[in-house]
This record gives structure tokens, sequence and C-alpha cells, in this order.
């Protein structure tokens, strides 16, 4: 691969690697919040997400393009580093290391994010169904304790 080219390769890969860094936070960041139920912080976060992953989306569009107009289109990293001219052999290693262990961790993480998650839904599913179960206290308007009776015939029941 020629010097230029193996060099315009080279800087593209460095932005998508800032891409990827910037997602690495971020996903930390949720996982953080998903483990401290910061719902509001997650529903704000909607859509940084979905700009994360269009920008990622685009990134990976123009790694293909750039990566056929080379006619390098199947080259993993490896490759990649073995193709690659000696003078910048070394960053294209840090580089595609760096994008890869990004891209796993970010994957890694989100599993373990939405597994978190489930299990926060189940245990609040529990709860909600033994609170059903054993009656829970009710409140009318002025914060008054609804008294229940065990009568069928008294259905609200009384103040």
């Amino acid at each position: 691969m020629e010097y230029n080219a193996a060099l315009e390769i080279l800087q593209f890969l460095e932005k998508y690697d800032e891409h990827f860094k910037e997602l690495r936070a971020f996903i930390n960041e949720k996982q953080e919040k998903v483990a401290g139920d910061d719902i509001v912080w997650l529903l704000d976060s909607l859509n940084k997400e979905q700009t994360y992953i269009m920008r990622g989306n685009s990134l990976e569009a123009k790694r293909k393009l750039i990566f056929e107009e080379r006619g390098i289109e199947g080259y993993n990293a490896s490759k990649l580093i073995e193709n690659c001219p000696d003078e910048i052999k070394g960053r294209m290693k840090l580089v595609t290391g760096s994008i890869d262990e990004s891209v796993t961790y970010i994957q890694e993480t989100n599993k373990n994010v939405l597994e978190m998650a489930r299990r926060k839904l189940e245990v609040q599913a529990e709860i909600l169904e033994d609170s059903l179960i054993a009656g829970s206290d009710t409140y009318n308007n002025s914060g008054s304790k609804i008294k229940k009776i065990n009568n069928d015939d008294n259905v609200i029941g009384s103040v």
C-alpha cells in the first residue's frame, strides 16, 4: 500500500478511534446511571445516544468507502498493518488496537447494562406483585390514609 493512501486511512481511523473513545465514556456513564437508577438521566440521554449511533453508522460507511476505493475492502486490522508502510506501522497498530479494545468494551458493557436493567425490572415487578397481594396503604387527595375494611360490600374503604 502506498504511503499517502496508508496515511489517509490512518488519519481516518484516528478520527474513528476518537468517536469510539467518546462512545465508550458515554456507555460507561450509562452503566453508572442504570446502577444508580437515574431514570431522568437515562431518558434525557436517548438523543445523545442516537447521535452516537448515527455518527458511528456514518463513519463506518465512510470507512467502507475508503477501503473500497483503495482496493482493501476485505482487510482486517492485522492485514492492514501488514500492508502498511513501515513509517506508520506503529501508529496503525496503536489505532487499530485502540478501536478493537473500545468496540469490545462497548459491546460487553452494553450487554451488562441490559442485563442489569432486566434484573432491576424483575425485582420491581416482584415488589409490585408482593405489594398488590399483601395490600398496600392507599391515600386520598388530602393525604389521609384510606382504611381498608375486609367486607365484600365495601369495595372502596373508608377514610
